[in-house]
């Protein structure tokens, strides 16, 4: 099962039952990758929500005080392996030749990336052997 354990991961699934907001944006990040807290208020939680950007800010932070998240600066970021919310933001960003100002991204850390995965598939999941 790798470096988590069921008693953890029952934890775990308590804490986001605590905090959904943080569960979706792990689960948001698992599926498209690196992203903004602009970029997720504006394509996945934000409007539609009522959620505010700050609010998103406050959960990355959990999220990162327990290690699930890791920030990445924007030019740090594979370029072959964007995400489709970044790379919109790139192509027109290509046109302009000043250079500007980065953002930071907020991407799972290995922890954070078992902690998703397992908790998707279901304990059960888990328990059996291959």
């Amino acid at each position: 099962m790798g470096d988590l354990d069921l008693n953890e991961l029952r934890l775990w699934r308590q804490f986001f039952g605590q905090h959904p907001v943080a569960y979706q944006l792990m689960v948001h990040t698992r599926r498209y990758g690196p992203d903004t807290p602009m970029i997720v208020h504006k394509r996945l939680l934000g409007h539609q929500s009522g959620l505010t950007i700050e609010k998103i800010r406050e959960n990355y932070d959990i999220l990162l005080e327990f290690g699930l998240m890791e920030k990445t600066a924007g030019k740090e970021l594979d370029r072959n392996h964007l995400t489709s919310s970044i790379k919109k933001t790139l192509k027109r960003r290509q046109k302009y030749h000043a250079p500007r100002k980065t953002h930071t991204y907020y991407q799972l850390s290995r922890k954070g990336e078992l902690v998703v995965r397992y908790l998707e598939h279901g304990e059960d999941r888990i328990l059996e052997p291959d």
